[in-house]
């Protein structure tokens, strides 16, 4: 199955590579080799967990606030472009080169798999529940892959602006012939909903593996994403049916805080996680020279299992993390029950239902917490209420690639969060709706396409 896989795939790239060649695409002898036709072909596409799974953007997570450089790793960085990208630079900032350049690539190289398979599934006119599996499991990573995007590559979603605002090139074809033209923010955004809507009703309750989606995973992404919308009611409505579905919890009590890494892999013990993606592995945020900031690690009260659990002293005194669900250094990006409960409490803070917000925190917590120091949270008043739990957010989902699109979100209703860096004595400010959260687009993307750069 992994070898099927892995030559799908590279006949897929070799279709992108060569897709302006004239002699390469009148080549009929040989089409029924490179061309996927059966739903194994297709599933076999979708089983790719290196493409399909692993190539969430870290190019958010390396421009927040939950860690720090000193100034000998900055200095030791190898590409120009990371240490612009840590200091907030305006201009571009990823070559094909540097740790996080290749990010658009691997974002615009699931979708176009993606497209493949449904495109594929509609010409074959393959039908079934199979088919309609696949056909769901392409939508979900689809989604997925344009939800990341935009959270990298375009302003935070605002109603007043977001019609005009510059989203993703918003491809939805395989045909590499057909012109990139960047859509809205609005546009961008729609078709991610409709996406997992229309993946739902084609997607089991389980899974054989957690890298493959569910509907706890399409319900758990379209609560991501109304959240990050400002539509608390839908988010709130689609987390809880997504809980539904997929509502384990790891005890911290039964973990070794003496672990190099404590939080085993998904096929041990991490049956919290609903919907597996990673990080694509950035030097910016390696976990040997990232340290914690002291804002951070400061809120985590003694009792509080995660301060263990999550983080290491090195010899320097400094904390790093080292709570990731793999077992090993690998930063997971997926959709975890623990982030749907956060979901649940904040949509139900600031709605008012205060009783329904601390319930869900409890649950939470509870496992987070030493058993015999954990003090039940009881909320009466919104605004206390609201702030616990997006502490509670910030302390349970330290490197998820998430802090990013908290903070735009977050900005944009008024918490008015200034980023700030110092490297070499010198300080680096990010204000509140900066144009820079928006990070620029590859310039090598600029130059092919043509399309619009990020406004500055």
């Amino acid at each position: 199955m992994k070898k099927n896989t892995q030559i799908l795939t590279v006949l897929l790239l070799l279709l992108i590579l060569f897709s302006g060649c004239e002699k390469f695409l009148e080549e009929k002898s040989n089409k029924n080799l490179a061309i996927p036709t059966t739903l194994h072909d297709f599933q076999s596409l979708l089983n790719n967990w290196e493409i399909l799974n692993s190539g969430s953007s870290a190019m958010g997570e390396a421009s927040s606030d939950d860690y720090f450089l000193k100034d000998e790793d900055y200095e030791g960085l190898y590409y120009e472009s990371d240490k612009r990208l840590y200091t907030w630079k305006p201009d571009y900032v990823s070559t094909p080169q540097a740790s996080t350049g290749d990010d658009w690539e691997r974002c615009y190289s699931s979708i176009y798999i993606c497209n493949s398979v449904l495109k594929g599934i509609e010409e074959n006119k393959l039908i079934g529940q199979e088919a309609d599996y696949v056909k769901g499991q392409a939508l979900v990573f689809r989604a997925a892959s344009y939800l990341d995007g935009i959270q990298i590559w375009a302003p935070v979603y605002n109603p007043q602006t977001a019609n005009t605002d510059l989203g993703m090139v918003l491809r939805l074809n395989p045909d590499m012939n057909i012109q990139s033209v960047r859509s809205s923010v609005q546009v961008t955004y729609d078709h991610i909903l409709k996406d997992l809507t229309d993946a739902i009703p084609l997607l089991p309750t389980t899974s054989l593996a957690a890298t493959l989606p569910t509907k706890a995973a399409a319900y758990g992404l379209l609560a991501r994403t109304r959240l990050i919308l400002g539509n608390y009611t839908d988010a709130l409505e689609n987390a809880k049916k997504a809980v539904e579905f997929s509502s384990q919890l790891i005890d911290f009590n039964g973990l070794d805080p003496n672990a190099d890494y404590p939080i085993p892999a998904i096929n041990q013990l991490s049956s919290e996680i609903v919907f597996q993606t990673r990080m694509y592995p950035s030097d910016l945020i390696n976990l040997d020279i990232a340290k914690i900031t002291p804002a951070l690690y400061n809120l985590y009260d003694n009792g509080d299992l995660r301060k263990t659990i999550y983080f290491r002293q090195g010899n320097d005194g400094y904390y790093r993390f080292k709570g990731t669900h793999m077992g090993h250094s690998g930063l997971i990006a997926g959709i975890t029950t623990s982030e749907l409960l956060l979901i649940i409490a904040e949509c139900n803070a600031r709605l008012n239902n205060l009783a329904e917000a601390e319930n869900a925190l409890n649950k939470l917590l509870i496992k987070r917490w030493d058993v015999n120091q954990f003090v039940s949270y009881s909320f009466t008043n919104k605004d206390a209420a609201l702030n616990t739990i997006l502490n509670e957010r910030r302390k349970e989902l330290v490197f998820r690639g998430l802090r990013w699109s908290d903070i735009k979100r977050l900005n944009r209703d008024g918490y008015n969060i200034t980023l700030t860096r110092t490297v070499n004595g010198q300080t680096f400010t990010l204000p509140p709706n900066d144009l820079r959260y928006a990070i620029a687009i590859p310039e090598t993307v600029i130059e092919i396409s043509g399309i619009p750069q990020n406004p500055r």
